[in-house]
């Protein structure tokens, strides 16, 4: 069982890491986190923590995913996508469980931002996001797509999420995170592959709507969906 807690408020958010012996909370106020008890060995906490950006400074949305330098390994295990990884002022992965926590309650909606190795900016909307609980590999629950860059994620609505050592992907007999060396919803295998290898070209890569569109740049983010 997890010793860490967390609690998210609309200034930011709080975790609490205890044992038998010692207690760490850490707080993000006015752009830096405080530690209050004894934190030391909780480096798991802040590197996870720190993929999180205060709502009020990003108006309202949370970000759970960002390819920017290329310098984190995103072809990782599934434990670790459970988890999180990475550091907020790079890249980064939030982390199945956190994702599942805040979108529960439904009311989410998703905005990827890309930026194609051509320079060429594009967005996609969604208006419904949520991802589904552990018991059913976190599955993915996407609709009512709005922007430029084609819809390429519905098709991996219902999909649960498949890594290179836990295969839960639609394909009879690959393992689509093998075979694209990334982790993602896939179905049968894949309509876009935002946490394939930064480096490499091709199927292998990061793309949007076909290996041929590779990103050099992609961030995930969500919030409340706002009333019209």
């Amino acid at each position: 069982m997890s010793n860490k807690i967390w609690i998210h408020f609309m200034f930011g958010l709080v975790i609490c890491s205890r044992s038998s012996r010692k207690f760490c909370m850490r707080r993000y106020v006015n752009g830096k986190w405080i530690s209050t008890g004894d934190c030391e060995g909780s480096e798991r906490v802040s590197k996870i923590s720190s993929g999180v950006k205060l709502e009020t400074e990003n108006k309202g949305w949370t970000v759970f995913q960002r390819r920017k330098y290329g310098n984190v390994d995103f072809y990782r295990n599934g434990d670790d996508y459970v988890k999180g990884f990475g550091d907020r002022e790079g890249d980064f992965w939030l982390g199945l469980e956190r994702m599942h926590q805040l979108t529960k309650g439904g009311n989410m909606e998703l905005k990827i931002k890309m930026i194609k190795k051509t320079g060429i900016s594009w967005v996609a909307k969604y208006s419904n996001f949520r991802i589904g609980p552990g018991s059913g590999n976190y599955r993915l629950y996407v609709s009512g797509y709005s922007g430029n860059a084609t819809d390429s994620l519905s098709n991996h609505n219902s999909q649960q999420f498949s890594t290179k050592d836990a295969d839960h992907d639609a394909h009879p007999s690959l393992n689509c995170a093998y075979i694209y060396e990334g982790a993602w919803w896939y179905s049968g295998c894949a309509h876009s592959n935002l946490n394939g290898n930064f480096n490499k070209t091709g199927t292998k890569g990061i793309w949007w709507f076909g290996s041929s569109n590779l990103l050099r740049f992609s961030e995930m983010k969500i919030r409340k969906r706002r009333q019209q």
